[in-house]
Order: structure tokens, then sequence, then C-alpha cells
């Protein structure tokens, strides 16, 4: 083996090496402060044991699956029991310290971890796999993974920061079939190869936008120690905060004040779009090589097929300028401080019949609400409530007031309450969410129509 060979030889796990540095530490320096090298270290660790934890089940199932459709294999021995790996050791960190850590603690130790996982997977395929589609694999699936890791890490610590009951798993087992849906089809077009790799930074991107999207809502949500302390639990503060953000419209729509527009993105930097336009600038460079002397391709690039050009020289760049573009650009303040316009105004009736309190709802969720009330409930006592809905009466619906604020020493302080479902009232949601669509769908017409005029 030549010298040149020996190097193209190490270079395959030291690109897997790299790309697992280089996302790893791309989110850690934009938005985590973290909890110390010792947290990093058993995020690590534990990427090591899921990875070989899934690989043991891969060998385990892989004559059972050798010969079934391909979609079918990439699901069952590729993304199944790799996401289930990272879901199993995540959650069983998580739990020992949920009491102590924040979302953002869950989705930085996910996020470890699935670089972990991938880092430890591509430097194994390194050594089965040309050096091309070694470094196609490298680039494209420590991203996935870390992705993923980040969004099951958020989901599983806000799952056990969340109170039991009302289907509180649903969101966990919603993202983690989207999760493992995503990885078959990357597996899937990497194992079919051909055109089908042209996709995989879409699959990428959307993994990306996702994850973005979870940062941003580990930043606007208290740490969990201050929530217990009040006895509220994650997806209690996210309804309590909705009500406030609707409240807050109303009375400025009542006082007639102007309504400050929070932008959706943060400023662009100026490094950061010069970087973005440099990564961008790739794509059109080689695509020049591509259109007007193809045959120089693979004189310089030995080996690559065609579609390997395209997939790490043109669109993997942009990917690139795409994720420095976007990183960190969503505004937290958009999510925490922007006052939210009511749907639809709901008509509340708390407290059994002959005691009740006409109150109101700005929002419903399939967990509970919160209303503002004037009589100071008695907590975990089950009541009634009573919704009137766009005509329709909802009546004796069990509640449980699981938190109320109150501040008697006030006199000008608005009291409330916190209700929550013991039973999922599926026909007052589903209700709710056809008046709501029939609404927007109005909203909609009402708003193309004045554009016509």
């Amino acid at each position: 083996m030549s010298g040149f060979q020996d190097w193209l030889f190490l270079g395959k796990p030291i690109s897997a090496i790299f790309a697992a540095w280089f996302y790893w530490d791309f989110y850690r320096r934009t938005y985590y402060s973290g909890q110390g090298k010792s947290f990093t270290t058993l995020s690590f660790f534990y990427g090591m044991i899921a990875t070989g934890f899934a690989l043991a089940w891969e060998i385990i199932v892989f004559d059972l699956f050798e010969n079934s459709p391909i979609f079918f294999k990439a699901l069952m021995i590729g993304a199944i029991p790799e996401e289930t790996s990272k879901a199993i050791l995540i959650l069983l960190f998580l739990k020992q310290f949920k009491s102590s850590s924040n979302l953002a603690d869950g989705l930085y130790f996910g996020l470890t971890l699935g670089a972990s996982f991938g880092c430890i997977e591509n430097v194994f395929y390194s050594f089965k796999l040309d050096f091309w589609q070694g470094l196609l694999r490298a680039g494209t699936s420590l991203p996935l993974h870390t992705f993923s890791g980040g969004i099951l890490g958020f989901f599983i610590l806000k799952k056990l920061q969340s109170r039991k009951g009302n289907l509180s798993y649903l969101d966990l087992v919603s993202v983690f079939l989207l999760l493992t849906g995503l990885h078959g089809l990357y597996n899937f077009l990497l194992i079919q190869g051909g055109l089908g790799t042209v996709y995989i930074p879409l699959l990428l991107g959307l993994s990306f936008l996702i994850l973005e999207l979870l940062v941003v809502q580990a930043e606007v949500t208290l740490p969990f120690e201050l929530l217990q302390a009040e006895n509220l639990f994650v997806d209690d503060y996210s309804m309590i905060r909705k009500f406030s953000r609707y409240d807050s419209w109303l009375r400025a729509a009542q006082s007639k004040e102007n309504i400050k527009e929070i932008p959706l993105l943060r400023d662009l930097s100026t490094i950061r779009s010069f970087v973005s336009v440099l990564l961008f600038g790739v794509p059109i460079f080689c695509l020049n090589f591509y259109l007007f002397v193809p045959e120089w391709i693979p004189y310089y690039l030995a080996n690559i097929s065609t579609l390997e050009f395209i997939t790490l020289f043109m669109e993997y760049p942009a990917w690139l300028g795409f994720l420095f573009l976007l990183r960190g650009m969503i505004n937290p303040s958009f999510f925490r401080e922007r006052i939210l316009k009511i749907p639809l105004f709901l008509s509340v009736n708390l407290g059994k019949e002959g005691e009740e309190e006409p109150s109101l709802a700005y929002s419903l969720s399939r967990k509970g609400f919160y209303s503002p009330v004037i009589r100071e409930p008695e907590l975990n006592k089950e009541t009634e409530v009573s919704f009137y809905i766009a005509g329709k009466n909802f009546e004796k619906i069990p509640v449980v007031p699981v938190w109320k604020n109150f501040r008697p020493e006030d006199p000008e302080h608005e009291s409330g309450a916190l209700y929550r479902f013991p039973k999922i009232p599926w026909a007052l949601l589903t209700w709710r969410w056809f008046i709501r669509l029939k609404q927007q769908y109005r909203n909609t017409l009402d708003a193309f129509s004045g554009i016509k005029t």
C-alpha cells in the first residue's frame, strides 16, 4: 500500500471523527453553557453504550430481514435499533437527574450522545466503504444522529418533567416515530443509491429546523427547579404562559395601545453572512466543472461517481451554508414575549350546579386550561366545568384544579387557576378544533378578498 493510499485509508475514520466534533462543537458553542465536563463525558460514554447495544441488536435481527424490501430492511436493521438504543440510554440517564436538569440539558445530552453514536458507527463503516462513500456517510449520518439525539433528549426530559396522565407520552411517541421514519428513509436512500442520495440534505434540513425550534423552546421555559417550587410542571407552565400572552393582547386591544411586533428571526451578522455566501458559492463553482468540463472530475477526484460529486460538492456545501445561515437565527423573544391574538373565546362555567362561577379560557388542550377565577378553588379536589363554544354546550366535564395564582395582599392582581382534565374530553376538543379551523379558513378568505380589492 503506497503512502498516499495509507493516508487515504486513515482519512476515512478521521473524517468521521472530525464530522462528529464539528456538529457537537457547533451546537455547544452556539447554545449551551453546560453543566461541566463530567456531563459531556457521560454523554459520550452513554453514546458508546448505545452504539454497542444497537450493533448487537442489528446483528441478531440481520438474518431475519436480510431479504426484506429495502425500506423495511432499512427500518428493522437500522433505524429502529439505533433510535431505540439512543432513546433508552437518554431515558436512563435523564431519569436520574430530571429534577436538576433543564430542557436545554436534556437537549444537549441527547445531542452529544447522538454525536458519539454517529462517530463510532461511522468509524466502523469507514473501514468497509470506499473513500467517497465513507465521506458521504460521515457527512450526512452524523448530523442526522446528532439532531435526532437532541430532539429525543428534549422530548424525553419534557415527558419526565410533565404531569402524568392525559396521554403525556403522546408527544414523545409521535416524535420517536417521526425520527425513526426519517432515519429509515435516510437508510433507504443510502442503500438504494443513485438519484435518491440527492434528497438526503432535505432530511437533514428538516431535522435541523425541528431542533432549532426546540432549542428556542428550551430557552423560554423556566428551570424545572423553579417550576417545582411553585408545584408546577413543564406542561403546566406552557398552558399558563399561553394564557398570559393571549391576555396581554386582550388588554392591549381594550386600551387601544400599539402592539409591539417582535420578529421571528434575529438580525444576521456580517461574519455569518460572509461564511454563508462562501459556502453557497461552492456549488456554483463546482457546477461549472459539472457542466463544462465533467471529464476533469474523475481526473482530480479518483473513483467518485457523478451523484457523489453532486451530493458532496454541490448539495452538501449548500447544506452547510443553510446551517451557518440559520443556526441560532430564531428569536426566543418571539416565543416568550410576542403577544398572541386570541383565536377563539371559550365561555366557561366553573363549579358544580348551583355554585357556578362564569369565566373564560383562551386556549384549550387535552391536558387542561387556565382560567381567571374570583373564588379560590381547593387544589386537587375534583369539580365540574361547562363550556359554551360556538352555539354548543359541553356540560359537567370533570376537572381538577392543580395550581392557583392568588395574592390576597394585592387587590389589583387578577387571580386564576390551572385546571387539568382527569379524562380527555375528546368531543369538546374535536368541536373546538373544528370551529377554530373554520374560523381560520374564513380569515384566510377575508385576507385574500382584501388583497384583491
